[in-house]
């Protein structure tokens, strides 16, 4: 069976009120009854109708009263006037005070039923209106959410140019908060994409555009495109995607292709010129000029091939193609064994080598070859940059969870502005003091890397003339 609305039925002649229940109860209609303003209005507070029928005259709250009561707490209810007043002007000032239907008396009960029905009619679209309005807002604040959480900053423009929507991530990449009076020029955005803008608003076809601008410290990418209301264009949509990472990838990826190119040319120019001088016969008969030259050209060789090597190892590393083993290990039989591949070229070198440690155990968890990597070549640049007769010492020292190694050498140092890119890919300290000495510029750069893949940490101190101290701090096993 149709389920029937709630009637409320408010009229102070106590005949009225219950012919016109029993007509409504017998068509399934369930019927409350209130004999005046008041007693109508504490049961609209405490249940819903869907149809009230209002006498105007009652004692107290009269019935204009009651519908304004309804129309601002009760909203979904009909209300339809019973009145003996059957006037047109009755009939317009109740319907300036918000009731749908007229009905005066006397009437029929047949008259009641045909209002009653229309009323029903009314109720049923308004509850559809009011389902509608519900799904609507729902939806708009489920957009909304949506927009607000995307990491895309969004803003939308109408024909005037005017923001109309702003999301919190556009706000944050802009510097800008919206609010409703919020001009286009206050967003400062550059002549290009104000361009792109006016291209998409104004354009008859014209297509979507992307292009990047740098905003502070960011690089963003912004995409222009039509917003479409079925076919009609109703403004334009524009959105931000923050690409400083990928942007600053490429300017590395530039700035490495361009550093590679110029460290492997430099040898290979090198040892080309010695061929050629070879090869024009100039020093055949000096053989120990070409002698000479072939022996620089095997020191140029032999750095060009280390250059390939720390190469090969970095883009083998950044892929992921080295396998490691983590083991314990003593580090202090990893560094005497490095100390002693080393002694050879300390001894030419005429550097003293010193192992100091005031422990007998420092047990660390690590891949015995990143080991080898951090510290061989901290080792080789203590010897390679010291002076005769200087010492080369390497501390250990354990203490909080951790295992600290110190690389001290007594060489020429660095200035504070040596250090500043001391650990960038092919960094090296031009001056006259290591313009002889060779080298790739990776090394400490692959300490760097290796060390933070370790969990550790690595810093430098240094003093010019007064030495350099490399500390790396490792987890203890």
């Amino acid at each position: 069976m149709e389920q029937r609305i709630r009637v409320i039925v408010i009229d102070d002649e106590e005949g009225m009120r219950e012919g016109m229940r029993r007509t409504l109860e017998k068509q399934g209609y369930p019927v409350d009854l209130a004999e005046d303003g008041e007693s109508a209005i504490r049961l609209l507070k405490a249940s819903a109708y869907g149809l009230a029928l209002v006498d105007l005259k009652m004692p107290g709250i009269d019935g204009f009263e009651v519908t304004r009561y309804i129309n601002e707490h009760a909203e979904g209810t009909v209300v339809v006037i019973v009145s003996a007043l059957a006037t047109v002007e009755a009939a317009v000032e109740v319907t300036r005070h918000g009731a749908f239907d007229f009905l005066a008396k006397p009437f029929t009960p047949k008259d009641l039923l045909r209002v009653v029905e229309r009323a029903v009619r009314q109720q049923a679209l308004l509850a559809d209106r009011q389902q509608f309005l519900t799904e609507l807002a729902s939806e708009r604040n489920l957009s909304r959410q949506l927009i607000n959480s995307m990491h895309e900053g969004v803003i939308v423009l109408n024909l005037h140019r005017a923001p109309v929507l702003m999301n919190p991530t556009a706000e944050g990449f802009l510097g800008v908060s919206y609010r409703e009076d919020l001009s286009l020029a206050e967003l400062t955005l550059s002549p290009d994409v104000l361009a792109a803008v006016e291209g998409v608003l104004g354009g008859a076809g014209e297509s979507p555009r992307t292009l990047r601008e740098r905003s502070g410290e960011r690089m963003l990418e912004f995409l222009a495109t039509p917003y479409l209301r079925g076919e009609e264009k109703v403004g334009a949509i524009l959105i931000l995607n923050d690409v400083t990472l990928e942007w600053q990838a490429e300017q590395e990826k530039s700035r490495f292709i361009a550093m590679v190119a110029h460290e492997l040319k430099s040898p290979l120019a090198a040892i080309l010129n010695y061929v050629n001088i070879i090869l024009t016969g100039m020093f055949d008969q000096q053989p120990e000029k070409i002698h000479e030259m072939m022996g620089r050209s095997k020191i140029r060789g032999e750095a060009l091939l280390d250059l390939i090597r720390d190469l090969l190892y970095l883009n083998q590393r950044e892929a992921g193609k080295i396998e490691k083993t983590l083991e314990r290990l003593e580090l202090k039989e990893v560094l005497t064994g490095q100390l002693e591949f080393f002694r050879v070229q300390a001894e030419r070198s005429k550097i003293n080598l010193r192992l100091e440690a005031d422990g007998a155990s420092y047990p660390v968890l690590a891949d015995r070859k990143d080991l080898d990597r951090i510290f061989m070549n901290l080792i080789s640049n203590g010897i390679k940059y010291n002076r005769e007769n200087g010492e080369l010492t390497v501390r250990l020292a354990a203490s909080d969870g951790t295992v600290r190694v110190e690389v001290s050498d007594t060489g020429i140092g660095m200035t504070p502005e040596d250090m500043k890119n001391l650990f960038q890919d092919f960094y090296r300290i031009k001056n006259p003091l290591t313009s002889g000495i060779p080298g790739t510029g990776l090394g400490l750069a692959t300490v760097k890397r290796v060390t933070a893949e370790c969990h550790g940490e690595l810093s430098v101190r240094s003093e010019p003339e007064l030495g350099t101290t490399f500390t790396v701090t490792l987890p203890r096993a």
